[in-house]
């Protein structure tokens, strides 16, 4: 055979084999068994492990109070939705006194499942906090604020 028939053929075997795995929690590639199953699809994220970064990487700033709503919003799964009072913007435009926050999940797209954390949900605890944040979908300005990565939220404390 030669090199132009076995490029295609090594490629198309590539491409078929890859469409046949999915992802675990943990991001590892696992092989599809049932197709009744969920698909599952996996996005890497960016590390910003530094207020700095995650400051950079936001397109807004705010230090707010922090309360669930009891609702939830699909995103790449299902998220819960917090309600944040926002009392100091550091920086973006002023968003109003309220807005709607999902809590980023480090869990793989879930396919309409409710995500899960490998290390808690940052917000579940509520309170104060300097939330990092983009757009859910900067397409839609009307739509939930999100974390720009699995907790980007710094717990304030009061006084």
């Amino acid at each position: 055979m030669q090199w132009g028939r076995i490029v295609p053929v090594v490629v198309l075997a590539l491409v078929v084999t890859g469409g046949l795995a999915g992802c675990d929690a943990e991001g590892r590639v696992q092989p599809r068994r049932d197709t009744e199953e969920k698909s599952v699809a996996c996005a890497s994220r960016i590390a910003l492990d530094t207020p700095a970064e995650r400051r950079a990487a936001a397109d807004l700033v705010v230090d707010a109070e922090v309360d669930k709503t009891g609702r939830t919003v699909e995103f790449q799964g299902v998220y819960d939705v917090y309600d944040a009072s926002v009392t100091d913007v550091s920086k973006g435009d002023d968003p109003g006194h309220t807005i709607q926050v999902i809590s980023t999940s480090d869990q793989c797209e879930t396919s309409g499942e409710p995500v899960e954390y490998f290390d808690g949900d940052v917000l579940e605890d509520e309170g104060r906090f300097r939330l990092y944040l983009t757009k859910a979908d900067p397409e839609d300005d009307d739509s939930v604020w999100r974390l720009v990565v699995p907790g980007a939220a710094e717990p304030l404390t009061t006084g």
